[in-house]
């Protein structure tokens, strides 16, 4: 028998879909007591990003406007890098820019600690940490070693002078220490240490020290004792670091948002699937198997699951790729299923009108599929890492602008690029081959269950509209949308998040009631600006929150954010306010973002210009691909009208609803 006319097939891919979802999703793991095994990682033990589990993502630049070099920006990168493993972060992502001279770094919120503060994380990686001792207490005393000659140092607890650092010195610093303080002792001279010019400490010397060890001593807690034990152990930097732009986001409202995403997400799956089963009946019901095998296959690539792929950071707009992706895995069902009927409606027999319908269905898919990536491509070149091959291949386009801190949107990039690439294998190959093998089942050969009519049934009708004949009616209706968003423009302008304008945005959530005009005058005094707009709302969580906002030339620091949220609940105790979220961005660099994002869109439109002028070379080529352009700008520009009409500020995640909208809608012309 012909392979082709087996309906095992059928069983056989639909029973591996299931299993491999199963463990792509639950993961194989074995625990025993304490100790857990994990053998294949599933959802469980996906990494996801700091909009999810809070953290931090900050970009420094040398302060005082240092000339860094590539050397000295790179020993800083090791340093901060060092300072985060020190602080117990392990799970941090760190690029440098030379060209720009920033180095991004992001973190997520310490694992450990429910009151972990990001804002005083900022401040200890950025410090300089430059330790020198001296003979005397002056700041021009002989230097007698540095913070090159400590091997080690720790926090220790002594019961006479309280939280101390126990610094232990290598041979050089031993000797040099030894030296030293012999020398001091026959005179009770002193020996002072200083942290980055500062003194931190003076002690008299009574006798030699030459255990090659010594105390800090000084006001410390156990947190201040740490953080200097790791700065010093961490090395000093080779300039002082300052925090351009930053955001930060708390745990729990990350986590809240996961969930509402993840609901949103099976509620999604769930409603399609019934949508695919009434309509397409049999091959409906195969298309939900090889969705539920996109979607595992998809988070299977980004868990780690294949050892061939390290896994990636998920974040939010990463869980929206996913969505997205699976939708075009629904599209490509959706034109196979409807060409199977339109080929039954001809009288073909059941077998010829499956093989026409994937036949003529394969073309409009590929070419769906590639904008798609063409689309993803971009995201990931644009907003990934430099080192990274989407990155490499668009280097000519944004060379100049050089890494950004938009890990959620090359997440959203990379989820989507994934998904799609899976659909060629889910949603067309594995489709076919069940599909083919249903065919080939007895109970399930009959014409109706692929969509045909019924024995006896009314003839098959395809419902069309004259879109042509009513295009004036079209027209009008755009023209006028467009109209209405212009004058929008006109009077209210266009709302710009932080991201692209620069400054910082605040959200805060409180309790009780709250008086606008009191907070903004306690707000501005507190933080010395006038010029702050204030707006209450409600984050996923439910709680009330109140949004701080200063425009692009004014940006706070660390210090004053936490001196804010302090002066809020010492006058206002009832309210508990907790800090949400901060965005804090520098002005050039959200120009610069924006202007990033601009090319972004172009680079996408000019590509896809080129690539449905070729696909269409016979039927007019590069006109046919201008046509199509100026459907996608006008698809385009209604997005941005329900931003602008709904008051939506707009920010990277625009650019890529932007981008994705742009290639859902090449697929359709």
């Amino acid at each position: 028998m012909n392979r082709k006319g087996k309906s095992w097939p059928l069983f056989v891919v639909a029973i591996l879909i299931v299993l491999f979802s199963l463990t792509a999703i639950l993961g194989v793991s074995y625990t025993y007591g304490d100790t857990k095994n994990v053998y294949v990682k599933g959802a469980s033990d996906i990494r996801f990003g700091i909009d999810i589990r809070g953290g931090v993502d900050v970009t420094f630049m040398p302060a005082d406007d240092v000339e860094a070099t590539d050397a000295q920006m790179t020993a800083a990168k090791t340093v901060i890098e060092d300072r985060l493993v020190g602080l117990g972060i392990t799970d941090y992502e760190s690029y440098v820019d030379n060209n720009k001279n920033r180095i991004i770094v992001r973190f997520p919120w310490k694992n450990d600690e429910a009151d972990f503060n990001p804002q005083t994380a900022i401040d200890e990686i950025g410090t300089t940490a430059k330790m020198v001792f001296r003979k005397g207490s002056s700041a021009t005393g002989d230097e007698i070693l540095s913070g090159d000659d400590v091997a080690s140092a720790s926090a220790a607890y002594n019961e006479t002078e309280g939280w101390v650092v126990q610094l232990k010195f290598n041979s050089a610093g031993a000797s040099a220490f030894a030296t030293a303080t012999t020398e001091l002792a026959a005179s009770n001279g002193t020996i002072s240490i200083w942290l980055d010019d500062n003194n931190i400490s003076t002690a008299t010397v009574n006798e030699a020290i030459t255990g090659g060890e010594a105390i800090i001593k000084g006001n410390f807690d156990q947190d201040s004792a740490s953080t200097l034990a790791n700065q010093i152990n961490s090395g000093s930097l080779p300039f002082a670091l300052s925090a351009e732009s930053y955001s930060t986001i708390s745990p729990s409202l990350g986590a809240k948002s996961l969930d509402v995403m993840v609901q949103a997400g099976i509620i999604a799956f769930i409603l399609v699937a019934i949508l695919m089963i009434v309509r397409y009946r049999l091959p409906g019901t195969i298309a939900v198997i090889s969705l539920m095998g996109q979607a595992a296959a998809t988070l299977a690539v980004v868990s780690g699951y294949f050892t061939v792929f390290p896994g990636s950071t998920l974040t939010l707009p990463g869980i929206a790729g996913i969505i997205l992706g699976i939708g075009m895995g629904v599209d490509a069902n959706v034109i196979t299923a409807e060409r199977i009927k339109e080929e039954l409606s001809k009288n073909k027999t059941l077998e010829g009108a499956v093989n026409s319908g994937f036949k003529m269905g394969l073309t409009p898919i590929i070419d769906g599929n590639v904008t798609i990536v063409i689309v993803a491509a971009i995201l990931m070149g644009a907003f990934g890492p430099t080192d990274g091959f989407w990155a490499k291949v668009f280097n000519p386009i944004f060379y100049w602008f050089g890494p950004s801190t938009a890990g959620t949107i090359y997440s959203f990039g990379f989820t989507l690029l994934t998904s799609v690439l899976l659909n060629f294998v889910f949603g067309v190959w594995a489709t076919r081959v069940m599909i083919r093998g249903a065919v080939h089942f007895k109970p399930l050969r009959k014409a109706w269950l692929f969509g045909g009519k019924k024995e006896g049934g009314a003839d098959f009708k395809t419902p069309s509209i004259n879109f042509i004949g009513n295009r004036k009616k079209f027209y009008t209706f755009s023209c006028a949308l467009i109209a209405v968003v212009l004058v929008f423009c006109g009077i209210f302008g266009v709302k710009m998040d932080v991201e692209f304008k620069g400054g910082s945005m605040i959200t805060l959530a409180y309790e009780g009631d709250a008086d606008l005009n009191d907070l903004k005058s306690t707000i501005g005094t507190e933080l010395g600006k006038s010029n702050l707009t204030l707006q209450t709302g409600s984050d996923i969580s439910g709680n009330q929150t109140l949004t701080v906002t200063l425009p692009g030339s004014d940006t706070l620091t660390t210090e004053q954010l936490d001196n804010l949220l302090a002066a809020l609940n010492e006058q206002y105790p009832d309210n508990n306010f907790v800090q949400n979220e901060v965005s804090n961005v520098d002005a050039t660099i959200g120009k610069e973002f924006l202007l990033k994002s601009v090319v972004a869109l172009v680079a996408a439109c000019v590509l896809i210009l080129l690539y449905v002028a070729y696909r269409f070379r016979k039927i007019g080529g590069l006109k046919a691909g201008s046509t199509a352009i100026v459907a996608l700008l006008h698809d385009m520009f209604v997005v941005f009208g329900v931003f602008v009409l709904l008051r939506i500020p707009l920010n990277g995640n625009f650019i890529a609803a932007l981008l994705t909208i742009l290639g859902y809608s090449i697929n359709d012309t």
